[in-house]
């Protein structure tokens, strides 16, 4: 996220002070001028009522009196500074015909007083509302022409004159850093620095200044020069209690450690800034931290935390009523739904952002808003519409010169373009991003070089300076003590780093023992697998965190239901594992198993999770899974990996030194029996089902595929799973295995199989049973 100039500059001035506080001494005009920055409202009240309630006095000899004895009068003085504040305040509330009208008056009370020292302060408020109020950066400037002429004429011991100077001159510079290039600028900034006063009771006016040239160097990356400005801003404002001018060095830290990458501390500035402009309701500084805080959670990858804030800025220039911002919002949404996949919500703000942006056809937001349009046709399979709105969006940015807006379209239009079989131009715009892309990095190098360079400019000036010290403090005498004490430092030092050292490398060696004992005792001893201790240490966490997940998503805690927190689980029984040490001795039985360990260590990655249960049960244990998943996909996953797990063992040469005889003669099973459930298990109660119950349900059905696997000689699977309307009441403080017994006899468990016979459920539970429940899945249908 990047802030224009102009808006910098806004940001600056709504909470900057004009110091006419130090030119009136009316305590009430002071409380006015105080609270322009965080109620403007309040402040135009106040200076509203400070001019109806009081009478003008026409005395020649009270023209120019600053005193405010007299409650019942107001001075010609205190009259042109009450205006003055009004103006600014209608200025804050953004209503300029009326900040126009309060400057006339101003004036008409200056020219009948002829009060020539205030009117200076009069023209340079004029010139400070033509920039921020009109963005006329001629008229500004050349009205800050005539205040640097009314200032010379001027003699130099006039009220405040040196305020007045250094007010008009950072003015100047901050139109100067918006409107020319950065070397007229940064001499504009040096002038204003000259006319900075060191006195301690100016030291507001000093952090103004660092502000506003850190927004400056901020703005064209000069970040380690404008970290320096900001901080030292930041600590100067936070010893003195400056709250406004805090908010603001919090607004432009956060921007500075985003664009630096430092999230964390952007993080921390950005929250501190938005809490400020929330207790004092100042909407747009509000709707600009609450944009910024979107803007980190996006670069974090935080998105539902993205679109809370992009929601509250939303809300904000909804009121405000503001059309840029209000399609800047819309767009910054709809890339963030971009970014979760939401493609039609994303559709859906980005017309909005189009409808907003239609008085701007030819912005940069414009451009971007129908390259993302583009990519999220793409992204719906429209790659013809999505390529020709990538390339008006292309043709649009090289006529606005944005590289970065440029490089994505080029990137964009080469993926519609190899989506509709156009190799040859897709590699032609892909080569043309890569070209941009090249250019940019080799940029980004070079500004880092020259990051360097100053860094190293920095830290030899130190070094010249620490030794200019050393030489100044150098005696002959203290050099002989600090080296007697240097030596017993440094061999007090190297016996301590020894001790370090050992104490260090024995720590490394109980931390590899540790963790080979632990190694041993989650792994099972044969096949290298994660054991049942695993299992039973792992599975309880995983079901409560997910329970946790969807309880939350339940309440409304959280905005999407949390697909990332189902699990499917497999448990399937190997049969040539079950007599394979009686048939084929101990050393080949264990070498099968460590070969079938590290098989299916390989492929079984990503968000599956493998289980040695027992001698020939496994659990595989699977994430992130669509609701509309059938069941046999993963049943012929784990019987496809038994399959080749045999095929290549019998594929592959024997280099053993053994007998061959014995070594042909072993011929592996293919014979898989799996058991299938889902968990949540009860849809309607998540944490009703625990994980040893939920291993009760899995032997359950990998029991009946073992039966048919017997009575057919072939490999099955058996899947269960509750309705969505079964009630937790039906197995709750009961017998699992009987509790699916009797669900499934009552419909609430609905049963799917491979077997084209029937499954005879009657043996499970006779006593609960006067008749056997027969289940035929031969149309894969549920009972």
């Amino acid at each position: 996220m990047r802030f224009s100039r102009p808006f910098l500059g806004l940001l600056l001035w709504l909470t900057s002070s004009m110091a006419l506080a130090s030119i009136h001494s009316s305590p009430v005009l002071t409380n006015a001028e105080e609270l322009l920055a965080t109620a403007p409202e309040q402040s135009l009240e106040i200076s509203n009522r400070f001019l109806a309630q009081r009478r003008l006095t026409t005395g020649a000899n009270r023209s120019h009196v600053n005193n405010d004895t007299d409650r019942s009068i107001r001075t010609p003085l205190h009259t042109v500074y009450a205006y003055l504040i009004s103006a600014r305040a209608y200025a804050h509330l953004e209503q300029p015909l009326e900040a126009k009208a309060a400057l006339q008056k101003a004036y008409q009370v200056v020219e009948e007083h002829e009060l020539k020292h205030t009117l200076v302060q009069v023209m340079l408020t004029e010139a400070s509302l033509t920039w921020h109020l009109v963005g006329d950066d001629k008229q500004a400037l050349h009205k800050l022409d005539e205040v640097d002429a009314a200032l010379n004429a001027l003699p130099d011991n006039s009220l405040n004159i040196h305020d007045v100077r250094f007010n008009s001159a950072l003015l100047r510079a901050n139109i100067l850093a918006a409107t020319a290039d950065s070397e007229t600028a940064l001499i504009a900034y040096e002038r204003a620095r000259s006319q900075l006063s060191t006195h301690p009771e100016n030291l507001r006016d000093k952090v103004e200044f660092q502000l506003s040239l850190g927004a400056f160097l901020l703005d064209e990356k000069q970040h380690e020069s404008a970290l320096t400005e900001l901080l030292s801003a930041f600590w100067i404002a936070s010893e003195n209690e400056y709250t406004a001018l805090i908010a603001r060095a919090n607004m432009q830290l956060a921007q500075l450690y985003f664009q630096q990458g430092v999230l964390k501390q952007a993080l921390e500035h950005a929250n501190q800034a938005a809490a400020f402009f929330e207790h004092f309701s100042l909407s747009r500084q509000l709707s600009a931290s609450q944009r910024l805080l979107a803007a980190i959670y996006e670069q974090q990858a935080r998105y539902n935390f993205a679109l809370v804030h992009y929601f509250n800025a939303l809300e904000i220039e909804q009121n405000l009523s503001r059309p840029k911002p209000l399609a800047e919002v819309h767009f910054a949404i709809a890339r963030t739904y971009f970014e979760l996949s939401h493609y039609p919500l994303s559709d859906r703000y980005i017309q909005d952002t189009l409808r907003l942006a239609g008085a701007m056809p030819n912005s940069q937001l414009t451009t971007q808003a129908i390259l993302l349009q583009g990519q999220i046709h793409l992204a719906l399979s429209k790659p013809k519409l999505a390529e020709k709105e990538i390339q008006t969006a292309l043709e649009q940015a090289q006529a606005q010169q944005d590289l970065a807006t440029v490089t994505r379209a080029y990137q964009a239009l080469s993926a519609a373009l190899e989506a509709q079989g156009q190799y040859q131009q897709a590699l032609a715009m892909q080569r043309e991003y890569e070209r941009l892309r090249a250019r940019q990095t080799e940029t980004e190098q070079q500004s880092q070089a020259d990051t360097f360079k100053q860094q190293q400019r920095v830290v030899e000036r130190q070094l010249q300076m620490d030794e200019l010290q050393r030489q100044l403090d150098g005696a002959r005498q203290e050099q002989i003590h600090l080296q007697k004490v240097n030596y017993f430092l440094l061999g007090s030092l190297g016996v301590l780093l020894v001790i370090v050292y050992l104490r260090h490398r024995a720590a490394v060696m109980r931390q590899i023992e540790l963790e080979q004992l632990r190694d041993d005792f989650y792994a099972h001893p044969r096949t290298g697998l994660r054991n049942l201790r695993m299992l039973n240490a792992k599975l309880p966490r995983s079901l409560e965190k997910s329970n946790a997940n969807f309880e939350q998503w339940y309440l409304n805690d959280m905005i999407h239901q949390p697909l990332s927190d189902r699990l499917r689980f497999a448990m399937f029984d190997v049969a040539f594992l079950k007599d394979l040490f009686l048939h084929h001795g101990y050393q080949y039985a264990q070498d099968i198993e460590r070969q079938l360990g590290e098989y299916l260590s390989d492929k079984v990655t990503g968000t599956g999770r493998l289980y040695h249960f027992s001698d020939a049960l496994f659990i595989y244990i699977e994430t992130n899974w669509e609701e509309d998943a059938q069941p046999d996909a993963l049943a012929h996953f784990v019987q496809s990996l038994i399959e080749d797990f045999v095929a290549h063992y019998h594929q592959q040469p024997d280099d053993s030194d053994q007998d061959d005889t014995l070594s042909a003669n072993i011929r592996l099973s293919t014979q898989v029996c799996v058991g299938l459930a889902e968990y949540p298990f009860l849809p309607r109660a998540y944490t009703s089902i625990n994980d040893q119950e939920l291993i009760e349900i899995l032997l359950t059905a990998t029991n009946k595929a073992c039966e048919l696997a017997e009575q057919s000689g072939d490999s099955h699977w058996v899947h269960l799973s509750a309705i969505d309307t079964a009630p937790a009441a039906s197995f709750v403080n009961t017998n699992l295995r009987h509790a699916c017994l009797r669900g499934i006899d009552s419909g609430l468990v609905k049963v799917k199989t491979s077997a084209n016979t029937s499954i005879n459920w009657q043996t499970d539970h006779e006593s609960d049973k006067k008749r056997g429940l027969i289940i035929d899945d031969r149309s894969n249908k549920s009972v």
